[in-house]
């Protein structure tokens, strides 16, 4: 098969859609199939691959601090000449909006059949346009539906974003594939030595480790109320935070006036090899964003064998078993570090829910999540023929 992926976003930014792309791509192209991805142009940046073709940038989001390049809007029809050449069998879009509404378009155009992942919660993040947040989320919800209904089929990270699709009036066929783990990628952590001469972490300390963007959607202010309320009755952990994100120096002073920036650390960015490492030298994994659609990160702690506590809204709770391989709590902080302490205190339960954590992942693993994909392809296109 001949797949055109369509991606605001691609190399060199890194990010949950970013990696969506490059695990399915790269498995199922070991199995003979052809990808094109067509994206944003990322100023200064060399492409280091073939089969990709880039759309000029029109502005970074969000506005302010924002990685993410979003292209400028371009004209279906003159587009669709140059992709027929390629002979695409599917045309799989990333994204509602941008580039994502462009290879619908396309498709629609080309006669060629078309597929959405619908990865993120967009209406929880009109945060970003204050001002109009009601109007914007009421928009995002209508065109959810309007777009989404046009697509031969849909693909969810989680069970729990097809409720929410459906709940927007989606009829579209919609079928919930997650991202894969490949386990072996966090099989080579670093050791406490490593983390004591990097950041000053003792050995003898817990370490409490998230991994994500650090931004208000992600709830980084809960996880770090919850871990402060922690600091302040036991000095027996660490917390590690690997991410960007436009609120990572706003939390850094927050943490800073709390007067725990040897106990609380903020990494910023770290390449996924690197921060694949760090998984398996923690104790516990730490997650409250309510706004995931999978929360691969959890996916990932779990294959290095750590058990998780995340706040159980949305993909968390479609992944971690509570009270098995980890705990899923309400929206309340205090209930929230109750559990991150249970599991401080208590080695044995550590071990046994990590290591349930481990065999759990088995089903998410590359091979499994991509047999899927593969398969949904197959039958997309060919009801789409018949």
């Amino acid at each position: 098969m001949r797949i055109g992926i369509f991606s605001e976003c691609y190399h060199p930014v890194l990010n949950g859609v970013v990696i969506s792309i490059d695990t399915f791509k790269d498995e199922l192209e070991k199995r003979g199939h052809e990808f094109y991805i067509f994206t944003t142009r990322c100023p200064g940046y060399h492409e280091s691959q073939s089969r990709i073709r880039r759309f000029p940038c029109l502005l970074p989001f969000p506005p302010k601090g924002g990685r993410y390049p979003i292209a400028w809007p371009q004209i279906a029809s003159l587009q669709a000449k140059p992709i027929a050449a390629l002979n695409l069998d599917l045309i799989h879009s990333q994204h509602l909006l941008g580039l994502g509404h462009l290879g619908l378009k396309v498709g629609k155009i080309l006669k060629i059949p078309t597929v959405l992942t619908y990865h993120t919660l967009l209406a929880e993040y009109t945060h970003y346009v204050p001002l109009f947040s009601p109007l914007v989320r009421s928009y995002l919800i209508r065109q959810s539906r309007l777009i989404g209904n046009q697509y031969d089929q849909i693909v969810t990270p989680s069970p729990s974003m097809k409720k929410v699709l459906r709940s927007y009036g989606v009829t579209t066929p919609i079928e919930p594939i997650p991202t894969g783990v490949n386990p072996d990628d966090f099989q080579n952590p670093y050791s406490r030595k490593d983390l004591e001469s990097r950041w000053q972490i003792p050995p003898k300390s817990k370490l409490l480790l998230y991994v994500s963007r650090i931004a208000r959607e992600k709830n980084v202010d809960f996880l770090l109320e919850a871990v402060h309320g922690l600091a302040k009755k036991r000095d027996d952990f660490h917390l590690l935070l690997i991410g960007g994100g436009p609120e990572l120096e706003e939390f850094r002073r927050m943490v800073a006036r709390w007067g725990l920036t040897k106990r609380i650390i903020f990494t910023d960015m770290l390449p996924k090899k690197e921060t694949n490492r760090y998984y398996g030298a923690a104790d516990i994994f730490v997650f409250a964003s309510i706004t995931e659609t999978q929360g691969i990160v959890i996916t990932e702690a779990m294959a290095a064998g750590i058990p998780a506590v995340a706040v159980g809204i949305m993909g968390p709770s479609d992944i971690i078993q509570d009270g098995v391989d980890g705990f899923l709590t309400p929206l309340k902080t205090d209930e929230f570090a109750a559990k991150i302490e249970q599991l401080l205190d208590d080695e044995n339960l550590r071990t046994k829910m990590g290591h349930e954590a481990r065999k759990n992942a088995r089903q998410f693993t590359v091979v499994a999540c991509a047999d899927k994909m593969e398969k949904l392809y197959a039958r997309t296109i060919h009801y789409h023929r018949s």
